[in-house]
Parts: structure tokens; C-alpha cells; sequence
């Protein structure tokens, strides 16, 4: 597509066809002149951009038009034809150009320099030096940020991006899906002709594609292309947009489908994911605040049953809602009024699911998913898939859609999705004869759904949250790596506070590129009260997920890892009578970025002592995993309760008692009798200790193989007619993966055994008494149409 500038118009050109804009007020011209007539001299050739994204008229006399200008291949869709290919590009750089602007200043956005693309701050640099030609609106730049910094945009120009197989394929019902639809606002004063021309829709989400060679019996090649396609409706960052609106649109909602070609067919599953459909909230931002439901019942009901009939009016029913949330703690109320409006709704054609992940899961055992996917068996079989031979013909429909979430839907959503694409692909995959039914599914099949269900989280939740996925190891793996799970980056103190102020730009680009309304939603800075409970909750919910029931827990500490600056908890620490848990999170207390497990009797030795000239106190911990090093923070728990510590001396008081019931501890496990080192100093490294989990990731990327560029394709071989004989994954040394260990210990003397039972007398996380959360619901439940599990 050219782009030509005269005195009264730019204009866009493509194939012989042109549009003209009014370079005085950015309105498309009817009767324009043909570049033909028009003096050449008049005339300027301002470059060639790839396709039009759309107008934005900041102001009255500020009207932009944005181009994509850069794209790469991210995979490619099959035609009506089965021997078409039509690709699906990401969008690499977006330009936008002020009508009123002069050809150079044009030529210039479109060609910065000869071979050179434009880097992150070059928009910046170029604004500097042409500040003295035109004022540009505070929000272009955000506008740019949005599609360039990320790189989740996509299009197909041949192939609308935004429906699904079995919509494109359905030939009646290929119209654009307007929820996926990123620039239709952007497009508004264009004609459809206009649109198809010049212009096609762009989508936010993540595209990936792989392809496996299968080499035994059948030669044949494999294509995996996951499309996830985030809704516009409601779209925004996570503390700015939770829950449902009032016309029953859901914050996150994005529908992801896995496709499959071979053997000139197409296979695909759509699975969707968005917000608990309530009116709800929280308090404050740090340490897991609390989450509060904003209106009642009855007041909500309506708003939530039309959510419900829009998702099955588009994929059709069964709807099948599948609840993540805990049926305990800060979550239990969101998942009670989930339930109750469920049972309100009385619709026999939705299935609901509550499965409490991490209750079910506890002490890191995925392997209990299995519960939630047998118990929904019966119902994937009912929804199906969509199946289109080498004609083109849709020969079987997916009927439904599994609707799942969690607070946030993102890791414990992302994890599920994963499990239940996997097991549909592997239902396809024997009805294509890649395997047989009583052989094992190949492994390089199933890594590389994982890798590509993990890699997907980890940008869904970026778009939506700042930050990648929790359990992307898990999805790629199937467990949980004990040495450490992800990616230290930069200081988190710092990054929450970053994360906070280019959230509420974000979102204001966000709203006028979709035509949002500026809607003033967002979380209310907590109390010192508030903070503390939330420290408190924050500690009790980590030992609910992370440690097995059969461990006694001595004692859980919120602190603060000594390498950063901030002040802010940021390492949840608990004590058992056998391990020691070290979890690493973010500020706000949602995602953990690390977790460590040692075992007390690889626990080298426990110091305390200064870290500087001044008196503040922290311990330090050598084990065979590497040293790790805390300082208090300004609050202790003590009775599950936490106290403001006033003074230097009180905090310093605290972290020796920390080190203390750790040696105390190490000494019961192992029938020593060592004791905390008093230190004149302990020095802070400038940078993380902990790299190992680093090591682990490269090596885990490192076994998996793809078809890409100068790369052989993976191979299934041996797998359609006999069963695996591969060799079972060596069990982890440590056993609390399966939560079985037992914490009793014969070790320790008279003296270790009169210090423990203090310790254990004050421990202030007592075993709670298993209870029915949702009992009340119950003769409800047994009378009410929508068919409820409760997990």
C-alpha cells in the first residue's frame, strides 16, 4: 500500500484503488481527484506501509492514522482449498501519522533509516528532535506502546483472525467476531469496501504454531497452531478491570482454540476463559488483600444470567463453567456467590464445576487434575470438536464450551485449559490413527502441547497482569520443579510500583483504540490494620497450598529477602518438622516467582548479625542449595496474628527467633546440637543468589523439539501400532510432591525434644478441620435444573 501526500489530501492506494482523507479535518474525501490529473509536482510518494489499522481523532484538529509498517509469519491458516495457505502474521511495528504532517516528517515514520528498525525509545527521540514542528497528543505514544511493545497483535489478510475454524468453515458465518475485532472502533468511519480494501481486522492474543513429523506406518506432518483472542469488551489491565459490567461483560475474557491439520483435514477445540461473572473488588494492592463483593444477589442475577445466554447463544450449549477458586479463605465468597447464582440461574443447559486447585493439589500434587478431568468426561464428549475434511466440509461440530476461571484467570485457569486441550487433542489424535487406543500418547505430542499451553499463559497473563504465569512449568512439565520455577527479574518493590502507574496509561489507550469509556475502577489503598491481616492471610494461604497435610507446620515468617532495598515483604519462609519452604512473590502477594524446598538436614549453618554499620539484624542460612538471607520487616506474626514491631530492637529480636526455631528444628531432624552463629557482619551479595532454577529452564527448553526455520522436525515414531516403552521420569528425592512423607522424627535428644514441644505450643498454624464450604446450598442444589459437581 503507497502512501502519497498532496496539498489538501493524503492518500492511501492499493492495487488501483484509493481513498483520499481531508488533510484539514482527517474526514475521507467522496469526490477526490485522480492522482492522474493531479501535478506531478503536487504530488509526493511518502513510502509503502504493509495495511491500514485505522484512524484515532485525538482532538478536533489532531486526526492519526496508524499502519502496520513491520510483521513477521507467527503460523498459518489453511484455506477453503486444502492446498491454501493463508498466513497469520504478528505485528512488529505500528506508526501513527498526523494528516496535517508534511511528506518528510512522513517519509520519515515510515523509512527511520536505511536497514534500520525502530528500537524501544526511538518514538521518543524522533518526538524530541520534531517537538519544534508539531505537538503530538499525550496519548499517541501510549497508543504506539500498545502495539509495539508487547508484539500480540496479529491479522490474516486472506483469513479473518478473529472467527473460529468452525465459523470460517460454516461459509454463512464468516462475519468479523466484533468482541475480537481490536480495530473496529478504529475503522468506524470506513466502508465496508473501504475496509476490505485498505484495512482487515487485528486481534490481541498470542499465536504459536509446531509441527511434528510421524514416521510409523503413515508419513505424514502434524501442525499444532494455538489462537488465543482476547475480547475488547472490557479489556484492561487486571486491578483496573475484575468481575462483570453492567452489560454482562467479564474482565479477561479470552477465547483460546488449538488447531490440528493432517492429512489435508482440520481439527480444532475452543475452549474460553474470563472473570468470576459478579460484581466484585479488593482493598489495597500488597500482600493478597482481600476480595469484596461490590453488589447483592439479587442485584446481580440479571447481569450474570445474560453473560450465560451470550456465551451459549455464540458456542452453543452445553455451557460448562468450571470454578478454580478456594472454597476457602479470601476466595470462598466468590466462589459461594458463583455457586448461588448458579443454583439461581436453574438452567439445565449449564454444568458447573467447583474444584478448590489448591486444596485439591496441596503440597504441589498436580497429578490430582485427574479428578476434575474424569469427572468432566462425559460432558467433552458431549461438546465434541470441530472436524473439516480435505473439502472443505464441516463433517462434525463442536457443540459448547467450557467456560473456566479462577480469581484472575490466569495460572491455575491457564494449567486446567492446558490438561483438557490435551486431553481432546489425544481423543483426536486416536481418531486420526496417530496412536492407539491402548498405547501410551507419544511424548514429544504431549511436551509440545505443554510447551505451548505454558508459553500461551505466560502472554495472556502479561496482557492482563504485568507479569508471566505461575505454574508455566507445571504446564510444560506436568509437575512442579522444586528448584525454583521462574524468572528472578528485575527488583519487585520497584516493578509493582512501575507496574501500577503504566497500568492506568495502559488502560487509557486501551479505551480510546476500543472505545471504552473512561470507567474510574480501581483498588483503594489499604490500612496498617488492612496491611497487616492481608500478611497474615498471605502466610496461612501459602502453607494451605504448598504443604502437604501430613507435614506439622512449626512456624510461618513474612520477610524480606536482604539483596533488595525495598522494605516490603517480598519471601514467605515456613518451618516444618522436616523441610524448610522458601517462597519468593511479587508485592502484591498473587504470584510466587520462586519456591524452594530444603530439606533441614542439608542445612549447613544458621547465622545472625549485622548487614552494615547500622544495628539491623538479619539471618543467613547456608544450605546445599545455595545461602539465603533475611531481614524482618516491620511486622511479626505471632498466634497467626501479625503485630507492628515499634522499634530496631523488637525487629532484630524477631529475626533471631527466627533463626533460632530453624536450628532448633535442623537439630530435632538430624540429633545435633548445633547453634545460631552470632557474626559481627553478613554481607549482601549485590544480586540474587538463587540461579540454579535458571540452569533447570534452559536444560528443560533445551529437550524440546519444534519445526522451525533451519530446524529438523520433531518425530512421533512407533506410535500408531504399539505401546510406549519409555522409561518413567525418576521420582523426585523429595516425596512431598505426592504429599506422603511423614514428619515424625526418631532423631533428636531429651533437651531437642523439651524445645521443639515449646515451639510446637506456640506454633500459631493449627490443622484445620476438613468442612463443608458451600453446606447451606446443598438442599438447593439437589432441586435446581443446572447440574452442579462440587469437588
Amino acid at each position: 500500500m503507497l502512501v502519497y501526500t498532496t496539498p489538501n489530501a493524503l492518500i492511501l492506494e492499493e492495487r488501483g484503488k484509493r481513498v483520499h482523507f481531508d488533510r484539514k479535518n482527517g474526514e475521507i474525501l467522496k469526490n477526490s481527484d485522480s492522482l492522474a490529473v493531479l501535478n506531478e509536482e503536487s504530488v509526493n510518494l511518502c513510502g509503502e506501509v504493509e495495511f491500514l489499522v485505522g484512524k484515532i481523532t485525538f482532538e478536533p484538529d489532531q486526526n492519526y492514522l496508524f499502519f502496520v509498517v513491520e510483521s513477521s509469519v507467527a503460523a498459518n491458516y489453511r484455506g477453503v482449498s486444502a492446498t491454501e495457505k493463508h498466513e497469520i502474521r504478528r505485528i512488529e511495528r505500528v506508526i501513527g501519522i498526523n494528516i496535517k504532517s508534511d511528506s518528510t516528517t512522513i517519509k520519515s515514520q515510515i523509512s527511520p533509516g536505511s536497514g534500520t528498525k525502530l528500537k524501544q525509545g526511538t518514538e521518543k527521540l524522533m518526538k524530541f528532535f520534531s517537538a519544534n514542528k508539531e505537538a503530538r497528543p499525550a496519548l499517541l505514544e501510549d497508543v504506539l506502546k500498545l502495539f509495539n511493545d508487547s508484539k500480540d497483535f496479529y491479522f490474516c489478510r486472506e483469513r479473518d483472525v478473529t472467527i473460529s475454524s468452525q465459523k470460517f468453515f460454516g461459509k454463512s458465518e464468516r462475519s468479523s467476531e466484533d468482541s475480537f475485532f481490536w480495530n473496529k472502533r478504529m475503522l468506524s468511519g470506513f466502508s465496508p469496501a473501504q475496509v476490505s480494501k485498505f484495512s482487515c481486522p487485528v486481534m490481541q492474543g498470542y499465536v504459536a504454531t509446531s509441527q511434528l513429523e510421524i514416521t510409523d506406518q503413515i508419513n505424514a506432518f502434524l501442525t499444532i497452531t494455538i489462537i488465543s483472542r482476547r475480547s475488547t469488551l472490557r479489556a484492561g489491565a487486571r486491578y483496573l478491570r475484575r468481575g462483570i459490567d453492567d452489560s454482562s461483560n467479564v474482565a479477561n475474557f479470552v477465547e483460546t482454540e488449538l488447531v490440528l491439520n493432517i492429512f489435508e483435514h482440520e481439527l480444532s477445540f475452543v475452549q474460553c476463559r474470563g472473570s468470576i461473572p459478579v460484581f466484585w473488588s479488593q482493598r489495597g494492592f500488597k500482600y493478597r488483600p482481600p476480595l469484596i463483593i461490590n453488589r447483592s444477589l439479587e442485584d446481580t442475577q440479571e447481569v450474570f444470567q445474560e453473560h450465560f445466554r451470550r456465551l451459549k447463544a455464540h458456542y452453543d450449549t452445553p455451557l460448562v463453567a468450571v470454578s478454580l477458586v478456594d472454597q476457602r479463605g479470601r476466595e470462598l465468597a466468590l466462589a459461594t456467590r458463583f455457586l448461588e447464582h448458579c443454583v439461581k440461574a436453574n438452567d439445565p443447559d449449564v454444568t458447573f464445576f467447583s474444584f478448590d486447585l489448591h486444596q485439591h493439589c496441596r503440597g504441589l500434587n498436580f497429578q490430582k487434575l485427574q479428578t476434575l478431568l474424569s469427572s468432566m468426561e462425559d460432558t467433552l464428549k458431549t461438546i465434541g470438536f470441530c472436524w473439516v475434511d480435505k473439502t472443505g466440509e464441516v463433517v462434525q461440530r463442536q457443540k459448547g464450551v467450557v467456560r473456566t476461571n479462577c480469581i484472575d484467570c490466569l495460572d491455575r485457569t491457564n494449567l486446567v485449559q492446558g490438561q483438557i486441550s490435551l486431553a481432546i487433542v489425544l481423543q483426536q489424535a486416536q481418531r486420526l490413527g496417530i496412536f492407539g487406543p491402548l498405547c501410551e500418547p507419544p511424548e514429544v505430542l504431549v511436551q509440545t502441547l505443554q510447551t505451548m499451553w505454558a508459553d500461551n499463559g505466560d502472554v495472556i497473563s502479561t496482557q492482563y497482569a504485568g507479569t508471566a504465569a505461575l505454574k508455566g512449568d507445571v504446564t510444560r512439565n506436568g509437575e512442579r520443579k522444586l528448584m525454583g520455577v521462574m524468572k528472578d527479574g528485575y527488583n519487585s518493590a520497584s516493578r509493582y510500583y512501575l507496574t501500577h502507574t503504566r497500568d492506568a496509561q495502559r488502560q487509557k489507550a486501551i479505551n480510546i483504540v476500543t472505545g471504552q469509556s473512561e470507567v474510574g475502577e480501581s483498588a483503594e489503598e489499604e490500612s496498617e490494620k488492612e496491611e497487616e491481616e492481608n500478611i497474615s492471610r498471605m502466610v496461612t494461604e501459602t502453607i494451605q497450598f504448598l504443604v502437604p497435610t501430613q507435614q506439622t507446620v512449626i512456624a510461618g515468617w513474612g520477610l524480606i529477602n536482604a539483596c533488595q532495598s525495598s522494605d516490603e515483604i517480598d519471601t514467605v519462609v515456613i518451618l516444618t518438622r522436616s523441610n524448610l519452604y522458601i517462597v519468593t512473590y511479587e508485592i502484591d502477594g498473587e504470584k510466587m516467582t520462586d519456591v524452594q524446598i530444603v530439606a533441614l538436614n542439608d542445612i549447613d549453618t544458621v547465622q545472625v548479625g549485622p548487614s552494615g554499620s547500622h544495628n539491623r539484624q538479619c539471618a543467613r542460612v547456608e544450605t546445599l542449595e545455595g545461602v539465603f538471607i533475611w531481614r524482618p520487616s516491620t511486622v511479626r506474626l505471632f498466634n497467626n496474628a501479625a503485630i507492628r514491631l515499634k522499634s530496631v530492637d523488637e525487629a532484630n529480636e524477631y529475626i533471631a527467633s527466627v533463626a533460632e526455631q530453624i536450628q532448633v528444628g535442623r537439630n530435632m531432624l538430624t540429633g545435633a546440637e548445633g547453634a545460631v552463629m552470632q557474626v559481627s557482619k553478613i554481607a549482601i551479595p549485590q544480586m540474587s543468589v538463587h540461579r540454579k532454577s535458571m540452569a533447570a529452564m534452559g536444560a528443560l527448553f533445551g529437550k524440546i523439539k519444534r519445526v522451525g526455520k533451519n530446524v529438523s522436525p520433531a518425530t512421533l515414531s512407533k506410535s500408531a501400532s504399539s505401546s510406549s516403552t519409555a522409561a518413567q521420569p525418576p521420582q523426585e528425592k523429595l516425596v512431598e510432591i505426592d504429599g506422603n512423607e511423614s514428619d515424625t522424627s526418631e532423631k533428636g535428644g531429651e533437651k531437642g525434644d523439651h524445645l521443639m514441644s515449646k515451639i510446637l505450643k506456640m506454633s500459631q498454624f493449627k490443622a484445620e478441620a476438613p468442612s463443608e464450604p458451600f453446606a447451606s446450598l446443598l438442599p438447593s442444589i439437589t432441586e435446581c435444573q443446572t447440574k452442579i459437581s462440587l469437588l
